[in-house]
């Protein structure tokens, strides 16, 4: 069974500053970190650069799990984290599918949840 990876980015604000984007990004890779393997993207480097690529700010990678309540345990963080920073919107991108998460009602999650478990199953 291959790997399939999430990647999971979230909107800045306006008033945002770098600080900022790495603290909630930090926040997003606990959450997420609570249900499998997480980790933040770095930008490629070429072969001219000296040193570690820098960090991207606001995406994050999971790896998505067997189980059959990752997606919906993905799908309820997410939502956590977006109701616990009003404003901001979360992309999902799984494979050829992607998604944006508003402040989701419980209807509209249980649906998401459905979509998600489908793009990681059809990305395996």
């Amino acid at each position: 069974m291959s790997e399939v990876v999430v990647e999971v980015s979230f909107t800045p604000l306006p008033e945002d500053d770098d600080f900022v984007l790495d603290q909630l990004t930090d926040e997003l890779v606990e959450d997420l970190g609570d249900i499998g393997e997480v980790r933040r993207l770095e930008v490629p480097t070429g072969p001219d650069s000296k040193g570690v690529g820098e960090v991207v700010l606001a995406t994050v990678a999971a790896v998505a799990g067997a189980d059959p309540g990752y997606a919906q345990a993905l799908v309820d963080l997410v939502v956590g984290f977006l109701n616990r920073n009003q404003g901001r919107r979360a992309h999902l991108k799984i494979g050829a599918v992607e998604l944006t998460i508003d402040q989701a009602t419980k209807a509209e999650t249980a649906q998401l949840i459905d979509l998600v478990r489908d793009a990681i199953e059809h990305s395996r």
